[in-house]
């Protein structure tokens, strides 16, 4: 059960995320009035971070299950 309601919430997760991304986008454009190009690398710096964060996450809870 624990894995089916972790693919739950990381697919509710994700449609969240997609959904937000969309706002964003726009707000980017009509409001900061951003180029394409702007807004990808942005949008690239962002992920990454985000990507960062995760895995320094899960090397933390791997070390402390492990030691």
């Amino acid at each position: 059960m624990v894995g089916k309601m972790d693919l739950w919430f990381a697919s509710v997760a994700l449609g969240v995320a997609s959904y937000v991304a969309m706002i964003l986008e726009c707000l980017a454009h009509e409001e900061l009035h951003l180029s394409d190009g702007q807004i990808c690398r942005l949008a690239i710096s962002g992920a990454l971070l985000i990507a960062i964060a995760i895995a320094a996450s899960l090397l933390q809870s791997g070390a402390s299950k492990a030691g």
